[in-house]
């Protein structure tokens, strides 16, 4: 089982799975968006948010989204483990976009295929690891 260094369960799940689960809500992510996300953090040399609900933050869905959560579409990667809205203190969405997109072939990136348009999510970068055959394909949410 892979579990990054930088993050913890609680910033990956929302309240409700992390309360009926607890550690073991780890199964519900795929290794290689978790992998991501950890090299995300080292390309980016800054501490990432994905939920901060624990600390009475606004985001709770930003991560792994069970079938009781009605934020999204039905068949979001986020409902399958596979993928993360992150925000970051040091870069805004944007830079963040451009960042990975200059940078797909950087190692600490190589599992991220998909990336939504910055211009339909301007408070936060949408990462995940779909099996597709494009690297990176970048698509409207």
């Amino acid at each position: 089982m892979y579990k990054p260094e930088h993050f913890k369960i609680q910033e990956l799940v929302d309240r409700k799975t992390f309360e009926k689960y607890g550690e073991s809500a780890w199964m519900f992510l795929n290794p290689l968006v978790l992998m991501s996300l950890e090299g995300l953090r080292l390309f980016l040399e800054s501490p990432i948010i994905v939920n901060n609900w624990t600390i009475g933050g606004k985001y709770e869905f930003s991560g792994f989204r069970s079938r009781a959560c009605n934020i999204g579409a039905d068949y979001s990667q986020h409902r399958f483990g596979n993928a993360f809205d992150v925000k970051c203190q040091k870069f805004t969405p944007i830079e963040i976009f451009q960042k990975i997109m200059n940078n797909q072939n950087n190692s600490l990136l190589q599992y991220i295929t998909t990336i939504e348009d910055t211009a339909y999510t301007p408070s936060w970068t949408h990462i995940d690891c779909r099996n597709i055959p494009n690297r990176i394909k970048v698509v409207k949410p």
